[in-house]
């Protein structure tokens, strides 16, 4: 294989997203050896791991070439290798072919009821259905190496149709059989079941063309797909009436689907943000009782009315606020080697990378903080970035936010200026300085 041909291939898997480049090698029995690089790396360092794997067990023509057909990039693979994989749009199906339902154990009433629907409403024979978690239509009792059999069953379906669930995420298994359907460039109708949509899926398998199971649209056009795929003929009427039924089963089948154990991201990263902003007001609020308790005391304690009007004047202002949205941030990032802070100001305040100069001691309280997770390298720019992921890194992202991002008053702004001699801006390094953040 021509290493031009390998580096366009680990180009477009870059390009493609993590998941996505996992998937097809755990397909391709390359999962550890793609998992073995530690996660401070990128993407890029993932695949060549695996494809060195592939390499070393002589195979890596053949995963190369499956890769090729998985990420649309046929015409690169070479003419008349025997281990070219099929078209996406999937073989010719046999009279024997199976329509191979893929789906978590979970969601085994989802599938039953599905099942049930396409075998009656279209009349497609249940030995011809495979959906795991169904008597009858299950893997065969004795079966010593259920993988390689589930394999051998996605290269003789004629059709795939994996039920894309929250617990569908959680299932190496489906992620397997997923992986191997689109290696194997199979036929496939994916089906997606709420709460799950169209941007999950395609983060898992690019973009493809996608029926949801609660649109009458969707189950029709796969009623039209499983019909002509199987050479059936179609009995609308029947199809209709069964369909009806499922549609009426369907509300209370979504209530109890099961949920999924893995968060997104992107809603795991705004439950920090929001946890981060209900802290620092419950500490504002703390230092506020605080402060009327003093004020009380000293209240209780006036003996003149001079005294009295000195312990009554307000102390709830806006630069008390400030100064407590400071102490904050001076607590989120104390903890920290200056090798990080300093990432996390290039980051925050300037939107760029952290470059410490080579061989200095900011370089190696970056390494070491690459060591423990807390940064992460960009190799392609040549600089260091922080890793959101690590709850104290949000934490001190949340809490700078808070102090800078804020539309602070004009006499804040005033007050800041005459006691600090520097302008409040996230992009200044001495305000940074100034408060004690660097």
């Amino acid at each position: 294989m021509q290493s031009r041909t390998i580096e366009v291939l680990v180009e477009a898997m870059r390009a493609g997203g993590g998941p996505r480049s996992e998937t097809f090698f755990i397909a391709q029995g390359l999962g550890a050896a793609y998992s073995s690089v530690g996660k401070n790396y990128g993407i890029q360092k993932h695949v060549n791991a695996a494809l060195l794997q592939a390499e070393r067990e002589g195979r890596q023509d053949e995963v190369v070439c499956a890769g090729l057909a998985a990420y649309g990039l046929d015409e690169l693979a070479p003419r008349g290798n025997e281990n070219r994989v099929s078209h996406p749009n999937g073989p010719k199906p046999s009279s024997t072919s199976r329509l191979f339902i893929s789906h978590a154990s979970a969601d085994a009433d989802l599938a039953d009821a599905l099942a049930d629907l396409l075998r009656l409403g279209t009349d497609l024979p249940s030995e011809r259905i495979l959906c795991t978690s169904l008597e009858g239509m299950t893997i065969p009792a004795g079966t010593k190496d259920y993988l390689e059999f589930l394999r051998i069953q996605i290269s003789d379906a004629g059709l795939v149709l994996p039920l894309f669930t929250p617990a569908f995420f959680d299932s190496e298994v489906c992620l397997i059989e997923v992986g191997a359907m689109w290696g194997l460039g199979q036929s496939a109708f994916p089906l997606i079941v709420p709460p799950v949509d169209f941007a999950r899926v395609e983060k898992l398998l690019g973009k493809v063309q996608a029926a949801k199971v609660d649109q009458e649209k969707g189950l029709s056009e796969l009623h039209d797909r499983i019909v002509q795929v199987f050479g059936l003929t179609a009995k609308t009427p029947m199809w209709n009436k069964k369909r009806t039924q499922f549609e009426a089963k369907l509300p209370n089948l979504l209530k109890n689907l099961a949920e999924g154990t893995r968060i997104p991201v992107a809603d795991l990263k705004a439950a920090k943000v929001q946890s981060a902003r209900h802290k620092a007001k419950a500490q504002a609020l703390e230092k506020e009782v605080s402060e009327l308790r003093d004020q009380l005391a000293d209240m209780t304690a006036a003996k003149t009315q001079e005294l009295f009007r000195a312990a009554t004047r307000p102390r709830g202002t806006e630069i008390e606020e400030f100064e407590a949205a400071v102490e904050v941030a001076q607590d989120a990032l104390k903890g920290f080697t200056g090798g990080v802070t300093e990432a996390i100001y290039e980051e925050r305040g300037r939107g760029e990378l952290f470059r410490p100069e080579q061989f200095s001691t900011q370089q190696d309280e970056a390494e070491a903080a690459l060591r423990d997770d807390l940064l992460k390298y960009d190799e392609d720019n040549g600089g260091y970035y922080l890793n959101t992921d690590d709850p104290e890194i949000e934490k001190a992202i949340d809490s700078v936010g808070e102090l800078f991002d804020r539309q602070w008053s004009d006499e804040v702004e005033s007050w800041f200026r005459t006691t600090y001699g520097k302008r409040l801006s996230v992009k200044v390094r001495a305000t940074w300085a100034a408060l004690d953040l660097l």
